[in-house]
């Protein structure tokens, strides 16, 4: 029974929603109201007592200021601790002036670390299409400071994942670098990312990348042009104890 309380107490919870594509303001993209899919999805993961909330990347649409600024009026009713990585649809200089964010921006690039119960999570900026050196080193360099397992969030999967339209169009540019780095880091073992638009899991060495779905779209991943799946939100919890990680995946209406 101690034990059991001590797994319970030591257990992190983490929401995950990615690619909301807000546009500017409350307007529809494609057709789709992606504000109303947000806001579905971020009153269902309030429920869930998280101990963070991580957005992971595309939070706008196009670069629009307005996208932000809405996103930033819809966090107010949320109550707990949230944080974000900046996907190749944002514009960092308007994310800055919305979120206020320029102590952990270095060379144009937004990436940090959170610890939550004494445990670490590291947050990379791929939003040019690529994961610079300086933050795969400075990654190196702080994950050997970190006692136990990490996690790490970045809004492209550092490798290719089975989506023939993603794969082929928009992976990441710099992929083997990437996992040259990556690869020898032994305390990080789970990559949690967006991007894709479809629930996926994958590995590389041994490392499991979990793709979240989109609360925009679904993309249909098996063929080579774009298809559309979905236009139901769709979001992640993700239970990360001391020797397991859960993820579930919800899907809003």
């Amino acid at each position: 029974m101690t034990l059991n309380l001590e797994k319970q107490q030591n257990t992190i919870k983490i929401g995950q929603i990615s690619d909301l594509h807000i546009g500017n303001g409350r307007e529809l993209v494609q057709d789709i109201d992606v504000c109303g899919n947000f806001i579905q999805a971020l009153d269902a993961i309030q429920k869930e007592n998280l101990d963070l909330l991580v957005l992971s990347g595309d939070l706008a649409d196009d670069k629009a200021l307005a996208a932000y600024e809405f996103i930033a009026e819809e966090m107010k009713t949320y109550k707990g601790d949230w944080c974000f990585v900046p996907g190749n649809h944002d514009d960092l200089f308007y994310m800055n002036q919305v979120f206020g964010i320029s102590k952990d921006i270095q060379n144009g690039e937004y990436f940090y670390k959170k610890m939550i119960k004494g445990r670490t999570l590291f947050f990379l900026d791929s939003s040019q299409d690529r994961i610079s050196k300086d933050q795969l080193l400075w990654l190196k360099s702080e994950a050997l400071q970190v006692k136990g397992e990490a996690l790490l969030f970045v809004h492209h999967p550092p490798c290719y994942a089975g989506h023939v339209f993603m794969d082929s169009k928009y992976a990441l540019q710099n992929i083997e670098e990437t996992q040259f780095y990556l690869n020898p880091i032994e305390n990080i073992r789970y990559v949690f990312c967006g991007h894709y638009h479809s629930e996926l899991e994958t590995f590389f060495g041994d490392k499991k990348v979990l793709i979240s779905p989109s609360t925009q779209m679904t993309i249909e991943k098996d063929t080579p042009y774009f298809s559309l799946k979905s236009t139901k939100p769709a979001w992640c919890v993700i239970e990360w104890g001391i020797d397991f990680l859960n993820r579930r995946v919800i899907q809003g209406d």
